[in-house]
């Protein structure tokens, strides 16, 4: 008598795959660094100001950036499913209100949230991997002491996003990072732009399967945005022709305090330039000073009601 064997079907495999997937090794927590009186006003300054957190997980980000982070923005994207804002309020059932300070450190520059889960992508934990432990840990500092908002969010990751994760995506590894000195300078503008705002995330093409960012080609702009984009990020270049290679830092400064470019032309509102403009003087001139300092790259970006 012989026993009847099911064959493995290509769909079990992928199921099998998919939930193996499920989970990564769990990236060690951050040092909880010592609090100062600061940190929660330094942390606001962040996730209003620079990195401006509310233009995904504001309740209302089109119509009200500076509300309460309780999240729901959906992204749809082939490559993950639908991915939504999470509720960064202190809320305990839906938002971080169990979460550790290192556990939210852990999520926003790693990428692994506080169950071992990896996030998706579109969340730039590799942009904010290198944001310093003060910054990170004042972040979350901020974010604990925000209103509870009940908002339960859910995932709707595809099993292209499943298989990613074992494939192709993991965590950022644990890391220790520090800023270069506060100052009107390239290296504290390169911090900033890069790792504590999200002007490298947007203004640097991507592409191949992943959509990662060329970084050979640092805020070269780029035509061909993710779909959600209402407008095409800019060339922030030092070329002449195609990017801000002829704006003065007085220019530069104007620009995103009025709205307004040198040309006369207004900034697409989907660009931050209302809770950006909030940024000291120094802040952005160092900034600008950074990018003085990045290769000019000839990329004309066909206007889309973003302005150069």
């Amino acid at each position: 008598m012989s026993l009847r064997r099911d064959p493995i079907t290509p769909a079990l495999v992928l199921y099998l795959l998919a939930t193996l997937s499920c989970r990564h090794a769990q990236i060690p927590l951050p040092s909880i660094a010592k609090p100062v009186p600061s940190d929660a006003a330094r942390g606001e300054t962040i996730v209003r100001n620079v990195a401006v957190c509310g233009g995904c997980h504001a309740a209302d980000p089109r119509n009200d950036v500076d509300g309460p982070l309780s999240g729901g923005t959906e992204f749809q994207d082939w490559r993950i499913g639908t991915s939504r804002a999470a509720n960064l309020t202190s809320d305990a059932e839906t938002g971080l209100g169990t979460w550790s300070e290192a556990e939210i450190v852990r999520a926003l520059r790693n990428g692994q949230r506080k169950d071992g889960r990896l996030l998706a992508p579109v969340m730039p934990y590799e942009w904010f991997h290198e944001m310093s432990d003060d910054d990170a840990f004042a972040v979350a500092r901020y974010l604990k002491s925000l209103p509870p908002v009940r908002r339960e969010v859910k995932q709707s990751p595809n099993l292209v996003f499943k298989l990613g994760k074992l494939l192709f995506l993991a965590p950022k590894p644990s890391i220790s990072a520090s800023a270069p000195p506060r100052g009107a300078t390239p290296e504290y503008g390169g911090y900033l732009a890069q790792h504590v705002g999200l002007c490298a995330d947007c203004h640097t093409p991507r592409g191949g399967l992943l959509a990662t960012p060329d970084k050979s080609r640092l805020f070269a702009g780029t035509a061909h945005p993710p779909k959600d984009f209402p407008a095409n990020p800019s060339n922030l270049t030092p070329d002449n022709a195609t990017g801000i290679g002829q704006w003065t830092e007085t220019d530069f400064l104007q620009t995103l305090r009025t709205g307004v470019n040198p040309k006369g032309v207004s900034l697409h509102p989907f660009m931050p330039w209302r809770q950006i403009r909030r940024m000291s003087d120094e802040d952005l001139r160092a900034i600008y000073r950074y990018l003085r300092t990045v290769p000019p790259i000839r990329n004309e970006v066909p206007r889309r009601g973003l302005a150069r």
